[in-house]
């Protein structure tokens, strides 16, 4: 016979394939837990936020979320008496602001839960500003 198999006894190829069967297993259920985390930030709490009047001035800031907990969504009203420049996530995003004009407002929302700050500033004076989360 010159067929060169190698002829595993019956117990070592269990042991083999079960091992097989669990590091899968393993894989699976680590992508099922982060597919279910995912899940979960996409689903709105249905909590609104309103914070207290912002005032916004040359000096900038930086506005959370209350609990620390990101929003989906956020709203900013510029009720004046000066233009405000707004970064969302000042950490994940470029460096040009949006310019937010007297009586404008400002609304972005990214269907899951990744908002975690605001830059807020003016070139002159201050801004009084109207702000909204959503979880």
């Amino acid at each position: 016979m010159d067929d060169k198999r190698k002829l595993m006894r019956a117990d070592e190829a269990q042991v083999a394939l079960l091992d097989k069967m669990l590091e899968e297993i393993k894989r699976v259920s680590k992508e099922s837990h982060e597919t279910t985390e995912t899940l979960k930030k996409q689903v709105p709490e249905g909590i609104i936020e309103p914070l207290d009047i912002v005032t916004a001035t040359t000096v900038p800031q930086i506005i959370t979320p209350p609990l620390r907990k990101p929003w989906r969504s956020v709203s900013v009203v510029n009720d004046g008496t000066n233009n405000c420049w707004i970064i969302v996530n000042t950490e994940k995003s470029s460096t040009k602001p949006y310019d937010l004009h007297v009586g404008e407002t400002f609304e972005v929302d990214f269907g899951i839960a990744v908002i975690d700050d605001l830059y807020v500033h003016t070139d002159a004076g201050s801004a009084s500003l109207r702000i909204r989360g959503v979880r």
